[in-house]
């Protein structure tokens, strides 16, 4: 993930960085950096716009029967019309279900819910043969582990999906990544301008512009952590407290142990050779700790029980 961010950085800037340095006079304004901090970021943001749109537009496969309508009641007992909502199936990487805009990806392979609909059956085919096989322990174990939950735990994963849908989350998602492009972007371009006074030659021109373009990949990296911590960590609470919401209190009890189980999972099989992985999840990944997770949500079952 880390790598493929840091490639794709450097892709979108060499247009930038050309023009730049056929026009450098554009440099001396500061407008012109703040544009091109604009132009930059709102083009990572079509990008990802666009990304988004067609992997909605790839899934084809959709609950059918009966399963359409039992999904159907769990967005109605949310007080949420099910005809806003598009559901589809997939395989999503150790997830039980995913929020994508207003789709909600049920991943066959691990929710039981959807076992024995013939629409998910491809899924289940493909899962089987090109992405079981290649699964890490730990993946192996999350696999089980969330295909083991009870029907009323899996619902409360359906609905904290639907949460993240009524909050808007994959909007506001791709708003911060236009922010975190745009001001790296504009860092990146002043620190280039920063230094060409102190060049004499076209290689040190071009030394300055790769220290400008690495300067602006670590602000893109940090401002990314960031986002993580204050703006994805919220949002996976709130979709917590949605599901909670329109939970049952055993349902609720239930999924808060299996998150504090998942965190001891998750640490029992870290790699201790990739230094990322000591990260906590609200910095690397925007979720809460488990142990978190499981201590707020046993306090709102016993708020639910009072």
């Amino acid at each position: 993930m880390l790598k493929k961010q840091i490639m794709g950085t450097i892709t979108v800037s060499w247009p930038l960085i050309g023009i730049f340095y056929n026009f450098p006079v554009l440099l001396h304004s500061p407008y012109s950096q703040i544009f091109g901090g604009i132009i930059l970021g709102a083009y990572i943001w079509y990008l990802n716009y666009k990304n988004h749109a067609a992997l909605q537009k790839g899934l084809l496969y959709v609950p059918s029967g009966s399963h359409k309508q039992m999904f159907e009641n769990l967005i109605r007992s949310c007080n949420i019309d099910p005809t806003t909502i598009t559901l589809k199936y997939a395989y999503t990487a150790q997830q039980i279900a995913m929020a994508m805009g207003r789709t909600i990806v049920i991943d066959p392979t691990t929710c039981t819910l959807s076992s024995d609909d013939t629409n998910a059956t491809p899924v289940v085919s493909v899962f089987t043969h090109i992405y079981s096989a290649g699964l890490n322990t730990l993946q192996k174990e999350r696999q089980l582990s969330q295909s083991q939950l009870t029907r009323e735990a899996q619902s409360f994963f359906f609905k904290h999906e639907l949460g993240h849908i009524i909050d808007n989350y994959s909007y506001k998602k791709l708003w911060i990544v236009f922010a975190v492009a745009t001001t790296s972007t504009a860092i990146a371009i002043s620190t280039v301008k920063l230094l060409l006074p102190f060049t004499n030659s076209l290689t040190e021109q071009s030394l300055a512009v790769i220290v400008g373009l690495f300067i602006g990949m670590f602000f893109d990296l940090f401002f990314t952590y960031a986002s993580n911590f204050f703006f994805k960590v919220a949002a996976e609470k709130r979709a917590d407290q949605f599901a909670a919401k329109y939970s049952t209190a055993q349902a609720i009890t239930e999924v808060a142990h299996f998150f504090g189980k998942e965190e001891e999972m998750i640490e029992t099989y870290k790699d201790p050779k990739n230094l990322l992985l000591k990260l906590p999840s609200t910095i690397l990944s925007g979720h809460p700790t488990g142990k978190t997770r499981e201590a707020y949500l046993l306090k709102w079952t016993e708020d639910k029980q009072s």
